[in-house]
Parts: structure tokens; sequence; C-alpha cells
């Protein structure tokens, strides 16, 4: 791989994950630590690009050149994979439902349809969902306390974990930005101890993520895959996936089973209950 194109894939990964290390970087692009401790050099030294250097490699830089926050970045991001995944997720909810929101643009685009239910309480964890969920009279919203990453708007800390240890949910919705059959992963370990508090307080959890987390790994494990009740997303992972997620007892709804996505959470209640 030319430098170029390297320099290239490594601003692309850290645009699209929000920070990277040097092994990772290292492995997905094969080739030595040292090599990729050059080219993070010339990175970080150049002001063109939104990027700081970190101990044990890079993470995205909201300051540098005032280049708008990664939120943004990634809400038009796959913008229609996001907004199938969260209509589905929006026909599992039911009218009365205590609900844990968890951080992230597909969250925020389940947050922004919640105005057709009746009778929520809904806790976040990221303040743009709850911007979003103080705009519908219906719903009774809660904003863990914390701090708020920045440009990320996700909330977290000793204090968050605290708070969220006061309150349990009939459901939680969970972002992530990896998973396989081992697990899901995230890309920092900011926001990980609280997305497992949020697991292990809700009585049923969902996973939300597009086809592009599938497959892959990211810093830190959060949990194994067989927390969820169901994977929800846009294009189902190949039959031998879907079979063995079945034989845990974990279904995955995607969109061309939208119709039946009302039918398939009262089974999944019987089911995997």
């Amino acid at each position: 791989m030319r430098k170029s194109d390297r320099i290239q894939k490594i601003l692309d990964v850290v645009l699209t994950e929000g920070n990277a290390t040097v092994d990772y970087l290292a492995d997905i692009l094969r080739v030595s630590k040292v090599t990729i401790r050059r080219d993070l050099q010339i990175l970080c030294s150049n002001s063109d690009y939104p990027i700081k250097k970190v101990r044990g490699g890079v993470m995205y830089a909201i300051e540098k050149l005032g280049f708008e926050p990664m939120f943004e970045i990634k809400l038009r991001n796959m913008t229609d994979a996001k907004k199938k995944i969260a209509e589905i997720a929006f026909h599992l909810i039911s009218d009365g439902d205590t609900v844990f929101l968890d951080s992230g643009t597909t969250i925020y685009y389940l947050a922004k349809m919640l105005a057709g239910k009746k009778g929520l309480k809904v806790l976040t964890v990221d303040v743009k969902v709850a911007e979003e969920l103080a705009k519908h009279s219906n719903v009774k919203t809660i904003i863990a306390c914390g701090e708020v990453r920045p440009g990320y708007y996700s909330i977290c800390g000793t204090e968050t974990i605290r708070f969220l240890q006061s309150f349990r949910a009939d459901k939680a919705f969970i972002s992530t930005d990896a998973w396989n059959l081992n697990g899901i992963f995230n890309s920092s370990t900011f926001e990980v101890e609280v997305k497992r508090t949020l697991i292990q307080l809700a009585e049923k959890r969902y996973l939300l993520a597009d086809h592009t987390k599938f497959g892959k790994n990211a810093f830190v494990k959060i949990s194994d895959i067989d927390v969820f009740h169901a994977i929800i997303t846009d294009s189902p992972p190949s039959e031998n996936v879907l079979q063995s997620l079945e034989n845990l007892g974990i279904k995955v709804l995607f969109p061309n089973e939208e119709d039946q996505t009302a039918n398939q959470s009262d089974e999944m209640h019987h089911s995997v209950g």
C-alpha cells in the first residue's frame, strides 16, 4: 500500500471510530508499528487534519481548524440504514414502557420517532438524544449526570454509573462500534462501563448495529453477544451466523421482516425471555 493510501486509510478510521491505537492500525494495514508511528507524525503535524496524538495512538480533535463535531459527521453516514434500524426498534417499544437509550446516531433516529408512543419513561446517556426526547410531551425524559464526551455528546464517568444504579428498565437499546459471535466492542473506553451498566439493569436488551459493524473487533469488549434478546440491523449476516445466533436464542431483525416486527416482538417475549 502506498504511503498516501495508508494515510488516507488512517484518516478514515479515525473519522469513523473517533480514535485508533498504533497496534490496531498496524494490524489492519499490515505494516509495522514504526511505519504507523511515522504516518501518525505526518498526520498530527499537519493542521489540515483533525487528528491529535494520545498515548498509544491518535484521536479525532474537534478543536483543530473548527471541524464539526463527530456526532454530525456520523449522523450523515449510513443514514438510510440507521433509520430502518430505528423504525424496527420503534415497533418493539410499547406504550407505557420504561426504556434505556444508549448514545449514538442510530439511537438518535429512534428518539426522533418516539412521539408515536404514549406514557414512556426514557433514560438516556446522550445529550443529543435527550434534546430530541424533550421535544415529545408524551415522553418523560431523564438524562444521566456525568462527563460529556466532546463532539460525541455521550455521558460517562463514575457519577454516571452511580446515577444509573438507581434505575431499572423494561428494555435497553444499545449501540456498538463492532460485533461478532464473541461479543460487542467499542473503539473508545469512555462509554464502555455505561453500556455494561445499561445492559445489566434492563430486563430485555436489544443491539442496534448496521451491517458494517458485523464481523469486526474494536478496542474494548463490552459484553458477550448472548446478553441480547435480539440484534436489529439493516442487512442480515450469513446463514451460518444466523443459525449460530438462533442457537443462542437471539433473534435477528432486519427491514424485510419489518411488517412482521410486531409479531416477532410478541414471540421474543416467549422464546428468549
